[in-house]
């Protein structure tokens, strides 16, 4: 255990020294495109998407204007997926889909730049934006006897899960999205690799913070007797750690 501690201290020592060694010289680009996938802890295995563009700041040689759109899923804590013998699955009690997009704008600060052909770039952004919450109906197929309909989840008309078939996804209910506007903040560092200046590839982590005009209902419970469960508590306000894998070009 000891020598994985400090060959893990040597490789950050090494990169530091590195990236110090760096931050001398110019930066060679003033525009930057990028685009990659997101993975954060209000989400299942993939978040979401994000693409971003920067701009060199007139006058600045190390800060960047920084706009960015990402497209992200919110998943509530207590969502359960069931399968049925007949093959199909669901989520107990699940109220809405939420997704959200979020427009950003913000700074970028080059706080150690790699060499020409070789390196790590450190970068510090900090941005925000408006946040627009998506809350589309989750529907299920419930069986009535005989036949099975497809309808929202009501916990009022549909209070049975074992009455529940399938869930025909994301797609079924758009038309009746509902758009929640909200405001969010986020900061985070960017390590970024590459052989040239003009592509580069790396990963972004960070915090976000996100507040919304109402409670985001994505689950709620069935108003039935034999129901033990206990309530569902739906958030106004979300925070998570996010994790941006990207890749884009510069010029």
């Amino acid at each position: 255990m000891k020598i994985k501690n400090t060959c893990l201290f040597l490789l950050i020592l090494l990169l530091s020294v590195d990236a110090f060694a760096q931050r001398e010289g110019e930066i060679e680009y003033e525009k930057e495109f990028l685009f990659g996938l997101n993975f954060n802890t209000n989400a299942g295995l993939i978040g979401g998407g994000m693409i971003r563009y920067s701009k060199l700041v007139r006058n600045k040689k190390d800060q960047f204007h920084n706009f960015s759109l990402g497209l992200g899923i919110v998943k509530h804590p207590k969502e359960l997926r069931y399968a049925n013998q007949s093959g199909g699955s669901f989520i107990a009690y699940k109220k809405n889909h939420l997704v959200v997009i979020r427009p950003s704008y913000g700074r970028e600060f080059v706080l150690f730049h790699k060499g020409n052909e070789d390196g790590v770039q450190l970068d510090f952004i900090l941005n925000g934006g408006l946040s627009f919450g998506c809350l589309t109906p989750y529907y299920i197929e419930y069986s009535t006897g005989s036949t099975t309909a497809i309808v929202p989840y009501d916990p009022v008309t549909t209070p049975n899960i074992n009455l529940v078939v399938n869930s025909p996804g994301y797609t079924t209910g758009l038309g009746s999205t509902k758009v929640v506007p909200g405001l969010h903040v986020k900061t985070g560092f960017s390590f970024e690799y590459g052989h040239f200046t003009n592509k580069v590839t790396g990963i972004e982590v960070g915090f976000m913070f996100e507040a919304f005009a109402k409670k985001m209902v994505m689950m709620e419970a069935p108003i039935d007797p034999t129901y033990t469960g206990g309530s569902f508590h739906n958030n106004q306000f979300f925070s998570s750690v996010y994790l941006n894998i990207f890749y884009g070009g510069r010029k």
